[in-house]
């Protein structure tokens, strides 16, 4: 994506944004200038309430030569959060009236998209921020629970507001807590647990687990217009498109629907930042998994794995080869020390307990 005349930068197109972001430090890097600035106080998910910096400005960009503007525009740190390759985040508010369909299996977002009879047509609600999907949810038990979930292309995962933290029928479920960056509202915790099953409209999904999230404050707070998010974890089943103003999305399974997912056996989640004499962040980590038990923690840097410094690795393919029982040794700086961790790949939440 191209911001007014400077470079390119990669940005996630997000649908649960309502606002254009420019990370701060591609903010610098490219000596962007303004003419109206002014300080802002925002929520996302996270249990902080953050300062960023609001651009009054109308800012135009382009995607793909098309032509698009925001008059709702921040400048923030992304990086910090999200790793070295995110340069911004760009709502979806900005294609105004323009349909869009996101194609998962080719990694594209098509704009003006055909519609023929092998989509299935949902109507959902749009409040001209934010999309939101009916799902139902039904546990192990056989409870269930029914709500409008946004529809979130920026999160990895789906999540349950904290209004269901203490709901007796979710935590007698078998469940693995977590802590981790959260998106701009900073720190975020919750615990992951796997339900038996969720439907959209009449499709029925399996296997996929789903967060429960503890913040007070935040997108993912008990609130009066949703239950919680829809994330690319699910969403990643279908191809779909979107048509905001006319209330509707349709979608069709692709090869991904229903594809068997794996019990959780993956103990964090790592970051690379910017400075290239950093190792690899602890951007989130489960409290059950081996690896916290035996000392690793949220925030910690992991600067060698079994005796090999993170600089001749690859962050990508190091997770592709995480398996279960693999050991692995890690030199972590925390603060100003070090501490060595000798640790297995355990499985700590299983699908079917």
């Amino acid at each position: 994506m191209k911001v007014n005349k400077y470079k390119q930068g990669n940005f996630c197109f997000d649908t649960g944004a309502d606002r254009f972001i420019i990370d701060s430090t591609f903010y610098k890097k490219q000596q962007m200038t303004f003419n109206n600035y002014s300080e802002n106080q925002t929520k996302g998910i996270g249990n902080v309430i953050v300062r960023t910096v609001q651009v009054q400005d109308t800012i135009h960009f382009s995607v793909n030569n098309q032509s698009l503007f925001s008059h709702q525009n921040l400048i923030h740190n992304l990086k910090k959060s999200l790793g070295k390759n995110i340069d911004g985040i760009f709502g979806f508010a900005s294609l105004r009236n323009i349909p869009f369909k996101v194609d998962y299996i080719s990694k594209k977002i098509i704009l003006n998209p055909k519609i023929d009879n092998t989509y299935k047509q949902i109507n959902i609600k749009f409040d001209g921020n934010s999309m939101y999907l009916p799902v139902k949810l039904t546990l192990v038990n056989g409870a269930s629970l029914k709500g409008d979930f946004v529809i979130d292309t920026g999160s990895r995962e789906s999540s349950l507001t904290s209004e269901f933290a203490y709901n007796e029928d979710i935590i007698n479920n078998k469940k693995s807590n977590y802590k981790n960056n959260g998106g701009i509202g900073g720190i975020h915790s919750g615990f992951s647990f796997f339900p038996f099953q969720l439907q959209i409209d009449n499709f029925k999904l399996t296997d996929h687990k789903i967060h429960v999230s503890k913040d007070s404050i935040g997108a993912l707070s008990k609130n009066a217009k949703d239950i919680g998010i829809i994330g690319n974890d699910i969403l990643d089943d279908f191809d779909i498109i979107f048509h905001p103003t006319r209330y509707k999305i349709w979608v069709r399974p692709n090869k991904n629907f229903n594809k068997p997912s794996d019990n959780l056996f993956k103990p964090f989640i790592l970051i690379e930042t910017e400075n290239k004499y950093d190792g690899w962040l602890v951007g989130s980590i489960y409290e059950e998994s081996d690896a916290y038990h035996k000392g690793l923690r949220h925030g910690d840097e992991i600067i060698e794995v079994n005796n090999k410094s993170v600089k001749r690795l690859n962050l990508e393919k190091f997770n592709q080869k995480l398996k279960p029982n693999q050991r692995k040794k890690l030199k972590v700086k925390r603060g100003d020390g070090y501490i060595e961790i000798d640790t297995y790949i355990n499985v700590f939440l299983k699908k079917n307990d």
